[in-house]
């Protein structure tokens, strides 16, 4: 599955972080919280945004315990920038996860596919590109569980450990 990334997320255990990777990685938290300033939101979104084109369909991730709360934000802030994309609300978890990045701070490995417990809602999202919005991307497997639920789709994320940022459109089949 391809993933498209605005940015590359700093790892902090290879060394001390520059200024713009302080700036990346507190926007990639930032993002996490549907209460962070609305600014941080169209920032990351606006850079999303430049890597994608309409008409397609905007699916947010569900968080650890299954809100879509911040990336549904997200996802309609970039929506305002591309012309003929949409929000779908197409992913859901059957049940709550360690989250991800509590799990990368204690220095444990990623959460197999099959164990984040992603499903889809049942919307029908048709003929168009489908993006999967999440604020970072790490080993990959939270966008693997959501292609795997629908079958389809790209991952599209403020940040990427292995920074995928390309213009190259995934195609739909």
């Amino acid at each position: 599955m391809k993933t498209l990334s605005a940015r590359r997320y700093p790892n902090t255990r290879a060394g001390r972080l520059s200024e713009a990777e302080t700036e990346t990685r507190r926007l990639a938290y930032a993002i996490k919280d549907p209460h962070s300033p609305a600014v941080d939101f169209a920032l990351c979104a606006h850079q999303m945004a430049q890597l994608i084109a309409g008409p397609c369909w905007l699916v947010p991730i569900p968080n650890s315990q299954g809100s879509t709360r911040a990336n549904g934000l997200l996802a309609a802030h970039i929506a305002s920038f591309v012309p003929g994309a949409q929000v779908a609300h197409a992913l859901r978890r059957t049940r709550p996860v360690e989250s991800q990045c509590a799990r990368h701070k204690a220095n444990l490995g990623p959460t197999a596919v099959a164990d984040h417990h992603i499903v889809a809602t049942g919307k029908y999202l048709g003929m168009r590109q489908v993006y999967f919005v999440d604020n970072v991307r790490t080993s990959g497997n939270t966008l693997a569980a959501a292609h795997a639920a629908l079958g389809t789709g790209a991952g599209l994320v403020f940040a990427s450990l292995d920074h995928a940022a390309t213009t190259e459109q995934p195609t739909l089949f």
